[in-house]
């Protein structure tokens, strides 16, 4: 349950018409990120199930990022599923977002943990085990597609006719194409406070629901996420603070 909701954080998280690489390639396209610090609470089903805690923060050249995922699970959880959590290095470079070094790790269980290690002038991906893959020019990991969306949301917030946005995620296995529609703006009440929000709704997939609405005043952060899978239950993430 937990890991379902750890990869919620990943997609919009939260958050590429072109692609997410393309889209930032802008005029606008920022040189710098600032230090995030949030926490998510979740719920699988209406049943609270932990929390989630995101940081930002630069490490290593300039105009390159340390971005961590460290799930806080109710006891019940933690001994059911484990702790997820994910780390992502990444560098900003002409506007696009790089994925670097990513790591997804389930405490106690290396089958469903890995590496990814990201070589952008051969264009490949290679895993813990030394398998090698191509990759297109917008693949970012999945836990930096959360600042891809941010950036691509930043750069068509006040667009007349926002265009869709489309987006690459390489995990250890597959390459997998998200498309996302803007559907307006919606206000929103989290533990956190009221925010005015833009809702962005996937739209790749009829299977696979996915609502993000993201604050402006948060620097387009989610401040809730509902995601659902089939006929599992639905996956929820709240801003806490």
């Amino acid at each position: 349950m937990m890991t379902a909701a750890t990869r919620i954080a990943t997609l919009a998280l939260l958050c590429g018409a072109g692609a997410a690489a393309s889209a930032q390639a802008d005029s606008a396209a920022p040189t710098s990120l600032q230090n995030l610090d949030y926490s998510y609470s979740a719920s699988w089903g209406g049943m609270g199930v932990g929390q989630v805690e995101v940081s930002l923060r630069p490490e290593g050249a300039a105009g390159c990022y340390k971005y961590t995922n460290t799930s806080n699970p109710s006891a019940l959880v933690r001994v059911l599923y484990g702790s997820p959590n994910q780390i992502s290095l990444f560098c900003l470079k002409d506007g696009h977002i790089r994925s670097q070094h990513f790591e997804s790790i389930l405490q106690g269980d290396d089958k469903q943990s890995y590496k990814l290690d990201f070589d952008w002038n051969k264009h490949t991906v290679t895993d813990e085990n030394g398998q090698v893959r191509p990759i297109p020019d917008d693949a970012v990991d999945s836990f930096a597609l959360q600042q891809a969306v941010r950036l691509w949301v930043q750069a068509h917030a006040a667009d007349s006719t926002p265009p869709t946005a489309e987006f690459t995620m390489v995990d250890n296995k597959n390459l997998t194409h998200y498309q996302f529609k803007f559907s307006g703006h919606q206000k929103v009440d989290t533990p956190a406070g009221s925010f005015d929000a833009l809702l962005m709704e996937r739209i790749d997939n009829p299977d696979k629901q996915g609502r993000f609405w993201l604050a402006p005043d948060r620097g387009y952060m989610p401040v809730k996420i509902e995601t659902k899978n089939g006929g599992k239950p639905m996956v929820s993430m709240v801003l806490v603070k």
